[in-house]
Formats: C-alpha cells, sequence, structure tokens
C-alpha cells in the first residue's frame, strides 16, 4: 500500500528575542536534543498520522470534521490564488479512488422505489428555497437526488455499478455489452451486460451489497458541468428564442435553472423536467449509506478510465466463478460512445449547439467567466470537496 504523511512543516524566527533570553534557549535546546527530537517525531506522527494516500480522511457522514470550513474556503478563493486553484481544479481527478472500505447500502432515500414520497417532498422543499434564494440575489441551493440514483447489477458476475450520466457510463456499458461489436447479440457477449436493479426487500439488498463488488466511475464535477451545459444547449430548437439567449455564464449560476429554459422550448419541453435533472444532479451522494460511510468498493476516475477499468476488470474476473464466460478486456483504449469535437455547427449537426465551444475545460472558468468556478464549486460542493478535485480540496481535507 501506497502510504504519504500529510501536513507540511514551518520555521519560527526567533528575531526580535531579548538575547539573554536567546542564550538560555539555545543552552536549553543544546542539553536536551534528544529528548526534543523524540519528542517533535510523537508528536508530527500523532497528528499528521500515516494515512493511504488516497483514501479518505474522515466518515463521509461527517464532512467538515477536522476540515476548514466552507466559509473560510472561499475566503481562501477570494484571495489571488484563485485564478490559480481554479485552474488546477478545473484539471484534477478524484482525491479518492480505487479500493475503499464498503460499509453497506447505498441510502435508500435517493433511489429505492419505496422512498420516492420521500425524494418527492424534497424536491419540493427544495424549490421553495431556490425560489427565496433567487427572490434575494443569492445562489440557489444544490439540487438534491430527485430522481433517483442509477442501480444497475449484473447477477451472473455478481457486480453493482453505481451510474452517474456525464461519466462516460454509455462507454462502458457499451464495452460490457458489446453494443458496437460484431458479436453484440451473442449469448457470451449479452451475459457481459447490465440491468436496472429491481426493488427488492433491504434484507435481500444488504446480501447483495455485502457479496457483490460494488463500483462506480466519477468525473471531475467542473469538467462535467461543462458536458452537461453542452449537451443541454443540443436539446433546444435551432434558431429559437432560448438557443440564441442561453450562455454558459447563465448554465453555471443556475444548472437547475435550464430546466425552466427548457420547458419554454418546444423541442426541449419534449424532453422533460426529470431529463434536466437526471444529467446535472451530484455524484458524492449516489455513493454513501445513509450513516455516511461508502457504498462501494472501488472508485474510478473518469479521467484515468483506461487504467481504473482495467482493474475493475481483472477483479470480476478474479471473481468469475465457474460457467460465466471471461470477462472482456480493454483492448488499447476505451471507446468515445458519445465523443463529440469540441467546435460543434448547427449545420454540420442539424442541432442546436452551445455557444462557448472551447477546447480546454479551463477557458470556461477564465476570464470572462471567472466567476464560473465559484458558482459550479457552490452547485456541486459535496463533489469537489468529498471526492477532492484540486489540491486545495485535499490540503483541506
Amino acid at each position: 500500500m501506497v502510504v504519504a504523511r500529510r501536513g507540511s512543516y514551518s520555521t519560527v524566527s526567533a528575531v526580535g528575542r531579548p538575547p539573554g533570553k536567546a542564550a538560555i534557549g539555545r543552552s536549553f535546546v543544546r542539553r536536551n536534543s534528544n529528548v526534543l527530537l523524540l519528542g517533535l517525531v510523537a508528536c508530527a506522527v500523532l497528528s499528521l498520522g500515516w494515512r493511504p494516500l488516497h483514501a479518505p480522511s474522515a466518515p463521509a457522514g461527517h464532512r467538515g470534521s477536522g476540515r476548514l470550513g466552507r466559509r473560510a474556503q472561499e475566503e481562501w478563493l477570494e484571495g489571488v490564488g484563485s485564478a490559480a486553484a481554479a485552474a488546477a481544479a478545473v484539471a484534477s481527478s478524484s482525491g479518492v479512488y480505487g479500493y475503499v472500505h464498503k460499509d453497506g447500502i447505498a441510502d435508500l432515500r435517493n433511489w429505492h422505489p419505496d422512498h420516492k414520497a420521500f425524494r418527492q417532498d424534497r424536491l419540493e422543499g427544495w424549490m421553495a428555497e431556490r425560489q427565496a434564494a433567487l427572490a434575494e440575489g443569492r445562489l440557489p441551493p444544490p439540487l438534491p437526488i430527485y430522481t433517483g440514483c442509477q442501480v444497475y447489477v449484473n447477477h451472473l458476475y455478481k457486480v453493482i455499478y453505481l451510474r452517474h450520466a456525464k461519466t462516460a457510463s454509455s462507454s462502458l456499458f457499451c464495452h460490457f455489452g458489446g453494443c458496437r461489436a460484431a458479436n453484440a447479440s451473442e449469448p457470451a457477449q449479452q451475459a457481459l451486460s447490465f440491468e436496472l436493479l429491481q426493488a427488492a426487500s433491504v434484507a435481500e439488498l444488504g446480501g447483495l451489497w455485502r457479496d457483490y463488488f460494488v463500483v462506480t466511475f466519477v468525473r471531475n464535477p467542473y469538467q462535467r458541468a461543462v458536458s452537461s451545459y453542452r449537451m443541454m444547449a443540443r436539446q433546444l430548437g435551432v434558431g429559437g428564442d432560448v438557443a440564441r439567449a442561453y450562455s454558459w455564464d447563465r448554465f453555471c449560476a443556475d444548472p437547475t435553472g435550464f430546466a425552466d429554459e427548457c420547458m419554454r422550448d418546444d423541442v426541449c419541453q419534449k424532453k422533460g423536467r426529470n431529463f434536466v435533472y437526471v444529467h446535472i444532479q451530484p455524484q458524492y451522494e449516489c455513493l454513501i449509506t445513509e450513516s455516511g460511510g461508502w457504498a462501494v468498493d472501488f472508485i474510478g476516475r473518469v479521467e484515468s478510465i483506461d487504467d481504473d477499468l482495467r482493474l475493475v476488470l481483472a477483479e470480476i474476473e478474479r471473481r468469475r466463478e465457474a460457467g460465466a464466460p471471461p470477462v472482456r478486456p480493454l483492448e488499447g483504449t476505451l471507446e468515445n460512445v458519445n465523443g463529440r469535437g469540441c467546435n460543434e455547427s448547427e449545420a454540420a449537426s442539424g442541432h442546436s449547439v452551445a455557444k462557448e465551444q472551447y477546447c480546454d475545460p479551463v477557458q470556461y472558468y477564465d476570464a470572462p467567466h471567472a466567476a464560473c468556478f465559484r458558482k459550479v464549486r457552490h452547485h456541486y460542493f459535496s463533489d469537489a470537496h468529498d471526492l477532492r478535485f484540486g489540491p486545495d480540496e485535499v490540503a483541506d481535507a
């Protein structure tokens, strides 16, 4: 296991001390240097500790314990390091990845059909808060899980996959199910596909979660927001009023507000609000138990999807029972099923396109869009902070 010592050391200057006291201090240090050294080492070990390089530093259900407060972090971002912090965060991958300790079932309130009424009540409360915030000129609260976390299963290989929109999930499904392969219709290939986990009792789910390999892939929330914006823009009618007026700055300030814009557009309204919500809801809340522990065995990173997918496939193959077809290995690079160029045109694509089409994701958070970094971080705070996207999030944890 790779380990790393967290924290830093600083040097304190003795300039300005009276000469007599300084001399006394130096004499004391010389006489007790060995004891002091051992004491410093002990304090360092106790206070900093040795930790896995990419393990959570505290139970997920106790966010903020032992960390800088959210207000303190926002004040730090207001300083001269804002541009550098934004660029580093946008280019980062999750600081929590690989194998983690699975504590139990993903919070049933966020996905199980028996808790649909709870999610509806929560959404209505969020809508009231949202309207109050907008009326006061504040950023609206982050979107809670409403449409439900996407929980997929393959019973043959005993794998549960927690899927998130805009995280290469279509490409992953195609690799397992062979949606573009010549042998996609063969039983051996179909055996690798996933299906939605059907409603089951808590006892049954507990057994599945205990015995199955639970995996997910997460994506940088700043890049995911850009991908969501570009996807939402494609849903609007070409040449319509909404398509002409909608911009990245409006989306980053209020991603869920696109649902209102969508319902004003003759083409987009056919998709409905839930289509918007499922593509912009956060990731982190679907990965934890009701008490805040991890609900997964393995967290893969979209930014390192080939390497992490190979680890997942190797583990599935290792667990494979006799009679199940061998797991299809990843040859080369995972195909980007829904990949698009960074510069689309309405004429060539036949659909509306985003106003801003930068090839470097950092440009969406650079001038003249510098304010978008803080806004997206607000809307996806749990993803950015608890999954540690960005050096300041890792240092704070």
